[in-house]
């Protein structure tokens, strides 16, 4: 990828070229919104307009054609660098994936409205027999809940899926930048990674809290997003902090996709006790500079 990186900051024309193709090409826009990233990153919002215009335009045709995916994470990842490169702080970055995501869910919900709403009624038909393999059952009051929330939290969860997508595209972008100009950079960054105690708390509560009130429960995917980010910078902090191998990531990744369920809300808690306690400042070593203390965030 450093190959890429560098033939998109050779100029404008490589970097329209390099946004344009990759958005066009099906599942690649997350390269397309990596590129525009690093570009905004790297040169500014200015600097970067004509080839959001130009390299954006398949993104946009996509989405004439049904598809908003593309068009929803470039934007959403130039949006994201334009703050990260103005700020120097991704815990603001973090909170600005909660209003996206939400505003992500409302737009899905009224374009996909039917297709939700035709998925929300096979999950209901489907959940008592799900339940009954599981040896529970649901009665006539939860189901009628369960009717209620569906919509919102299948809307939740697509608008939450694409800020992360939109997120991730802009941890690729920096990691290209830092890769190019400040080996080590987004490491160190990403390892920092922290939420205030106040902010940890808010979001802890909406995702815990908000599918009581009907159509709020889509706040819950989307809120739960920092968190869980928080939560990763976290262990990666750790495993840095301790020097340990990167096999122990693996294993942690493995764990997350075949027991999501079980590590989702355990990486959120994790995020809001450290949030308080600040795990990373007490392991570190007394001596010397830290692991993650290499960079000052200007990459």
């Amino acid at each position: 990828m450093r190959g890429l990186a560098e033939y998109i900051m050779r100029g404008r024309k490589q970097a329209t070229l390099v946004v344009a193709i990759a958005a066009a090409i099906p599942l690649l826009f997350w390269v397309s919104a990596a590129a525009l990233a690093l570009v905004i990153l790297r040169r500014g919002l200015n600097e970067a307009l004509p080839v959001i215009i130009w390299g954006a335009l398949p993104a946009l045709a996509w989405a004439l054609m049904g598809d908003l995916t593309p068009l929803l994470v470039i934007l959403g990842a130039a949006g994201m660098a334009a703050l990260l490169r103005e700020k120097q702080e991704w815990s603001n970055v973090l909170l600005v994936v909660v209003p996206l995501g939400v505003a992500y869910a409302l737009l899905l919900m009224s374009v996909l409205g039917e297709p939700l709403q035709a998925l929300a009624v096979q999950i209901q038909e489907r959940l008592p027999q799900l339940m009954a393999d599981m040896g529970g059952s649901v009665d006539e009051a939860s189901m009628a809940r369960l009717e209620a929330l569906l919509v919102p939290v299948l809307a939740g969860l697509m608008g939450a899926v694409h800020a992360l997508m939109a997120l991730v595209s802009l941890m690729i972008g920096r990691s290209w930048q830092a890769g190019l100009y400040n080996p080590g950079g987004f490491r160190a960054e990403f390892h920092r990674l922290r939420l205030s105690p106040l902010v940890a708390g808010a979001l802890l509560v909406l995702t815990l809290f908000s599918p009581q009130f009907g159509q709020m429960a889509l706040l819950a995917p989307v809120a739960s997003l920092p968190l869980l980010i928080a939560g990763l910078a976290l262990l990666h902090g750790l495993v840095g902090i301790k020097k340990l191998a990167l096999v122990w990531l693996v294993i942690l990744y493995a764990v997350f996709v075949f027991a999501a369920q079980i590590m989702y809300p355990l990486i959120m808690f994790l995020a809001f006790i450290d949030s308080l306690f600040d795990f990373r400042a007490r392991i570190a070593p007394a001596q010397g500079p830290r692991d993650d203390d290499d960079s000052n965030g200007q990459v």
